[in-house]
């Protein structure tokens, strides 16, 4: 049966696959529905399709219906984010807070070998991040394959307890590592598929602000157990109940996280129409379970994905540091063990406004580069200020160290808005994957070579670590500022391929790439947030 033929259907105007009919040559977007994302073959098979059309319509047109989804969407997707964020942030950082619990005693850690744990996660992170986004688009059930990582991590963090040596943490570090790296990737997706562009700043911090309340909760529960009195030792503790903690949300996640938008059970088909309308203009889509050659080969060539991956690498440098060394750091500056713990949690307060303030106004601003540079400022000024009030390891000013060491909590949310970056700025699914993957191996890199700054040797001063941070961040304002140009650029670019074209052909056209499963570089109508 050929298209003139068949019952119209109001999708029709986002089929790609039909031959346009206000351009001479009729442009063929897409092949076939495989080809395309999965929104498209929900839209166009649905056997009400003029009904949901209309319904969905219509709570688009009713704000006060609008606003109720969105509400909806946020209570559905964003509790399940941020529990997963807190915890697989919780749980990879949990070799800091045992460090001054004794575990470095009880498992006769000597030397480098602490520094080589905090590396060895990364190490596991780093081999399966290709393999397990793959895997993930190929599965694409992303809630259950999320869910399910999480809840083994969850176990391997446990089996930490009974370790009594170097090996033994060496293992369950690596492997730790490989099931929590799919986390940060799908997150990205999964936002992206949800929300509009100039949503999505916000949305990101509300789970990565789990970054900086981990140091706040993480904080007092290991200050806490420390006050344990048992024949077990209380990093072990901290390790079982940590443990438990992360299997309950895991489970949580494989039953209540939507897989997107298309499959989300507890909403209506007219209510998944409504969303997918409202997010038509990202120009992007929401999945496509095959892997693209093209749009891989495609990724590896894009110099915007390697100048985003430049900037994680240098914006992870001193995360890799400071999420291992922060409580060593401040028993370097005269303080207690206990007291390191504690102190470490207004830090994490300082962190999570900083995040949460910066995606609100990377939004308003609808500027994602210009807040970044704000955040990473303060970071690089406690660093230099630790390398001035105790450069040798002799602290000369305690009350400003702390205060140094407070403001180093800032620049966290300069990776949260690369993360916002990936999920406005590229098209594509297996793109979107791919670069995803490669964002997250560059800051796998990163925080290796960040525990390396960190040398034994230079105890109690490190202070080539302390130096490292504020190279590396002064190297990402560079980069930032470059990505920024290089976006309006690509803005200016499609703009100019647009004016050749009638009113009438761009809304055509544009209406056909939305849910086509194409690349941002060969959609001219898709627009970089700088």
């Amino acid at each position: 049966m050929s298209y003139s033929q068949e019952k119209k259907n109001p999708f029709d105007v986002l089929d790609g696959r039909k031959p346009s009919a206000v351009t001479e040559d009729g442009v063929v977007v897409v092949e076939t529905l495989k080809d395309a994302d999965e929104a498209l073959s929900f839209l166009q098979n649905h056997p009400r399709a003029a009904e949901i059309a209309e319904e969905g319509a219509a709570i688009l047109e009713d704000p006060v219906r609008l606003k109720k989804l969105v509400r909806k969407i946020d209570l559905t997707i964003a509790p399940l984010l941020a529990a997963v964020y807190f915890l697989q942030f919780l749980d990879k950082t949990t070799l800091s807070y045992t460090a001054v619990m004794g575990i470095r005693t009880d498992t006769h850690l000597v030397g480098q070998n602490y520094s080589d744990l905090s590396m060895l996660f990364y190490i596991g992170f780093l081999v399966a991040e290709f393999p397990t986004q793959y895997l993930a688009q190929h599965i694409s059930r992303l809630g259950v394959y999320l869910g399910t990582n999480i809840t083994i991590w969850g176990l391997i963090l446990g089996f930490h307890a009974a370790c009594h040596n170097f090996t033994g943490l060496a293992i369950c570090r690596t492997f730790l590592g490989i099931f929590e790296s799919c986390v940060a990737p799908i997150l990205v997706l999964i936002i992206a598929m949800w929300y509009k562009k100039e949503e999505q700043g916000r949305r990101v911090s509300w789970f990565y602000v789990c970054n900086s309340l981990t140091q706040i909760f993480g904080g007092f529960l290991a200050y806490g157990v420390t006050f344990a009195h048992t024949k077990f030792a209380s990093w072990r503790i901290f390790y079982i109940a940590i443990g438990a903690m992360t299997m309950v949300i895991g489970v949580l996640v494989c039953f209540f996280l939507p897989d997107s938008p298309v499959k989300a059970k507890r909403f209506t088909d007219a209510e998944k129409v409504a969303v997918l309308m409202r997010v038509k203009d990202n120009q992007s889509g929401t999945q496509n379970a095959r892997v693209k050659k093209d749009q891989v080969f495609e990724t590896f060539k894009d110099v915007r994905v390697w100048l985003v991956c430049l900037a994680t690498l240098l914006s992870s440098i001193p995360n890799g540091g400071l999420s291992n060394f922060s409580s060593i750091l401040l028993t370097t500056f005269g303080y207690t063990s206990q007291q390191a713990l504690v102190l470490n949690t207004p830090s994490g307060a300082i962190g999570a406004v900083c995040v949460l303030l910066v995606g609100y106004l990377s939004d308003k601003w609808r500027d994602r580069s210009m807040v970044m540079l704000i955040c990473i400022l303060p970071t690089i000024l406690g660093a230099a200020l630790m390398v001035g009030l105790d450069p040798n390891g002799v602290p000369k000013n305690k009350a400003g160290l702390l205060a140094a060491s407070f403001l180093t909590g800032t620049f966290g949310a300069a990776f949260m808005l690369l993360l916002a970056w990936n999920a406005s700025n590229i098209a594509g699914h297996s793109k979107k994957v791919t670069a995803n993957a490669l964002t997250l191996i560059a800051f796998c890199v990163g925080n290796i070579l960040g525990t390396q700054t960190f040398q034994s040797y230079q105890a109690p001063g490190y202070i080539s670590g302390k130096i490292s941070i504020i190279a590396t961040l002064s190297a990402l304002c560079f980069v930032i500022v470059v990505l920024r140009v290089y976006n309006d650029y690509l803005n200016k670019q499609n703009k100019k391929a647009l004016a050749g074209l009638s009113e009438e052909e761009k809304t055509e056209m544009k209406d056909k790439m939305a849910f086509a499963d194409q690349t941002d570089r060969k959609n001219v109508f898709f627009v970089y947030t700088h």
